[in-house]
């Protein structure tokens, strides 16, 4: 089968404007000829001369969908010419489609710190993404670290984001309630799933609705007070408020969890503190100020979701 490297060695103008007409349908599901305008450049007869290419040389991949009015994925057999890892695509899909990322070739000498090979079912999230991009349903086997086993259910995916480390995505997952609860999901633990693309998704459903999501949280951050000065001191000049008391950092209601996490903030009341365990010193680099300001935010989203 004809692979990137193939045709780049044949025509790199060629080669990239394929490539990306593949990636588009395998994480989106369809590509118009306006994307190839927006993309290179490309004049509507250019564009349309390219889709027929890649027809051409990928005849089981993409289709005219009249009702949909664009070129759309053949998932039954649709064969990818690009080896992309999920991760290098949830990145593209995240900051933009990125022609220097189909090969691995750094330009400085390179390493990644502490971040495991990826394990991502690459099917998996291009059916997700694919969602996210056509409004429609997808059936899950989802493991949750909640119940603590896998379990079908049916959600809505709405976006994705990355915490430095993983990749998640935020849906409206309806094993729970009929009208559906917005929940964040880790790609990891998809283990299988199936799109329900006649299943269109509705306004209570979208993210535009998702109250947590569309709602930043102002957090404000002081070096923990159980560090030495020291290190107090290198905090502040890591994240740049050396001459600020505070540091302050807007999140999404939905994110201040994982944010809490990943920063190692300490986000206890203060009679949390007093009636638990004394800390260990590295277990936070930050203090969480207003923690009761947070608290009142998030409950009363949580709250007005359930209306």
């Amino acid at each position: 089968m004809t692979t990137y490297r193939d045709l780049k060695a044949e025509d790199v103008s060629l080669a990239e404007r394929m490539a990306y007409i593949d990636f588009k349908l395998q994480f989106t599901g369809m590509i118009n000829r306006s994307d190839l305008k927006n993309m290179f450049g490309l004049a509507e007869a250019a564009s349309s001369k390219m889709m027929k290419m890649y027809t051409d040389r990928f005849p089981g991949n993409m289709g005219y969908n009249r009702k949909k009015r664009a070129n759309t994925i053949k998932s039954d057999t649709f064969k990818p010419f690009l080896d992309l890892s999920a991760d290098t695509a949830l990145g593209m899909l995240a900051n933009g489609f990125n022609k220097n990322k189909i090969l691995t070739e750094p330009m400085l000498p390179y390493a990644r710190i502490g971040i495991p090979n990826s394990h991502l079912d690459v099917n998996n999230v291009a059916c997700i993404t694919r969602a996210i991009a056509g409004g429609y349903s997808v059936t899950a086997n989802y493991f949750s670290a909640n119940s603590k086993g896998e379990s079908w259910r049916e959600i809505f995916p709405l976006a994705i984001f990355f915490n430095g480390k993983t990749w998640s995505f935020r849906g409206c997952c309806k094993k729970d309630s009929p009208e559906g609860v917005f929940k964040n999901f880790d790609f990891a633990r998809v283990k299988e799933v199936k799109a329900n693309e006649d299943n269109r998704i509705s306004n209570e459903e979208s993210l535009s609705n998702d109250r947590m999501w569309s709602t930043q949280v102002p957090l404000l951050l002081i070096p923990h007070p159980s560090l030495p000065e020291d290190d107090q001191n290198i905090i502040k000049m890591d994240f740049g408020f050396m001459h600020d008391t505070k540091l302050i950092v807007y999140e999404r209601a939905a994110l201040v969890y994982v944010m809490t996490k990943l920063w190692q903030i300490d986000a206890r009341t203060d009679d949390e503190v007093d009636k638990g365990p004394p800390s260990d010193p590295l277990q936070y680099q930050f203090k969480l100020t207003n923690q009761d300001m947070v608290d009142v935010v998030i409950k009363d989203l949580e709250s007005r979701s359930q209306d």
